[in-house]
This record gives C-alpha cells, sequence and structure tokens, in this order.
C-alpha cells in the first residue's frame, strides 16, 4: 500500500521535472508528458513485472543453483540492447538518420543477434570454467 501511495505521490514531481527539463511550455504537452509517464508506470506494474518474474521464476525452476543466473545476465542485457536500440533494429527513421549521417540502419538486427550471441557464449563459456575448476578443487580435498 505505502508502494502505491509512494508512487502517486512522486509521479507528478517527476513529471513535473520531465517538463522543466525537456523546456516544455504548451499545456498539451505537458499533459502528454504526464500521461506518457502515467502510462509507462501502469504498464510496467500489472504487465512488464509479473511478465519477467514469471519468466524468472520458469528459469529457476529449470536451472538450479547459481547455473539460472549465467542465462539471467546475458538474457537481461539482449533484452535491454532491444529495447533501446528497437527503433533503429526495425528501421524506423532511417530516413531522417540517412539525411543526417549519410549512413543506413541496415546490419543493425544483425549485430543485435551476434552481440547477444557473444554474451550468451560468454556467458556459457564462463559457467563452464567455474563449473569445471570447483569440481577440480573438490576432488583435490
Amino acid at each position: 500500500m505505502r508502494f502505491w501511495l509512494a508512487n502517486l505521490v512522486l509521479l507528478p514531481v517527476c513529471a513535473r521535472a520531465l517538463v522543466t527539463l525537456f523546456g516544455v511550455s504548451s499545456a498539451k504537452a505537458a499533459m502528454g508528458i504526464a500521461t506518457w509517464l502515467l502510462a509507462a508506470a501502469i504498464v510496467h506494474d500489472l504487465v512488464v513485472l509479473p511478465l519477467y518474474s514469471g519468466l524468472d521464476r520458469g528459469a529457476r525452476a529449470v536451472l538450479s543453483g547459481p547455473a539460472v543466473n549465467y542465462v539471467r545476465i546475458p538474457a537481461g542485457l539482449s533484452l535491454l540492447m532491444l529495447v533501446v536500440f528497437w527503433g533503429t533494429i526495425a528501421g524506423r527513421g532511417e530516413g531522417a538518420y540517412h539525411a543526417v549521417s549519410g549512413l543506413s540502419y541496415e546490419g543493425y538486427a544483425l549485430r543485435w543477434l551476434i552481440v547477444s550471441a557473444a554474451l550468451f557464449t560468454a556467458s556459457g563459456v564462463l559457467y563452464l570454467a567455474r563449473r569445471g575448476s570447483a569440481r577440480r578443487g573438490s576432488r583435490g580435498r
């Protein structure tokens, strides 16, 4: 209950800070920022949080012990990159990007996949190395 109360108190403060930060002068734009902030908080709390919490519980049920972290961390970083670069990966805004930089968006999705694969590969190699050194350490005793 206190969490919801804190959100209700702090959302207008955050909206005011964003309006000031972006130098918004029209009431319509300020209302748009406040609406976006409220919608983002509601969507996160009611949709996204239960979704990734359920995925984490499922991963912990399948993977035992600390092995879940070797999947959780690269998956989280990969998802974060996808969210941050979604517009670029999807090719939205390519015309404006090309007009300013002379470059193309081509290849962003492939690069995201390569970086994601590298994250999972590095995590898997690290897991196997640590698991192997733990086995060698337990045999020596």
